[in-house]
């Protein structure tokens, strides 16, 4: 197996990692065919031989930006969280799988912003109480939610931003909500 660079996390994929996260993905990677980054995503597009990460000017970014930023950390860590909790929660051992995945993928997501922005520290958020979800169906139709919550605040937000190569950030993220959205929704 050839090892590749994810462009967006910047997490290189090789033999002994291709397949983690495997339970957040539609079709998952195989070691013949990686079609994502199994840390945050990505679609194969975004994974190059011998790559480096998507390179970026944080000075071009302006206050406003930097708030967009953090709200997106916040908001990954918030879905993180969800999923971590869901996870403990689900019934369905193949659910609470999905959810552990999709909790490391929110993470990775919270740290991609977090770098970008230059914050230091990972905010730690308010404890939710998640018990009114007592089904596995109902926490599928929480996850369906935020991950549409999600896509919505990328294509909003990343509008607005001044750096073109995070505006692509924004997009492959985006797009990688998208699939969550399948996925909860099955």
């Amino acid at each position: 197996m050839v090892k590749m660079t994810c462009v967006v996390c910047g997490v290189e994929i090789n033999e002994k990692n291709y397949n983690f996260n495997k339970e957040a993905f539609i079709n998952s990677n195989s070691n013949g065919k990686i079609m994502y980054c199994p840390f945050c995503g990505a679609p194969i597009e975004y994974l190059i031989e011998n790559g480096e990460e998507i390179k970026y000017d944080r000075n071009k970014l302006d206050e406003n930006d930097l708030k967009i930023i953090d709200h997106a950390v916040k908001l990954e860590v918030f879905n993180g969280d969800f999923y971590k909790k869901a996870s403990d929660m689900a019934k369905d051992e193949n659910i609470k799988n999905m959810f552990k995945a999709l909790s490391s993928i929110e993470y990775m997501h919270a740290r991609i912003h977090k770098k970008i922005a230059g914050i230091k520290e990972m905010p730690v958020l308010r404890s939710m109480d998640y018990s009114k979800y007592d089904t596995d169906e109902a926490l599928l139709d929480a996850a369906c939610q935020r991950e549409k919550h999600a896509v919505e605040y990328y294509k909003k937000y990343g509008k607005e931003i001044h750096e073109e190569n995070i505006v692509k950030i924004f997009n492959v993220l985006s797009k990688v909500e998208e699939e969550h959205i399948i996925l909860t929704s099955e």
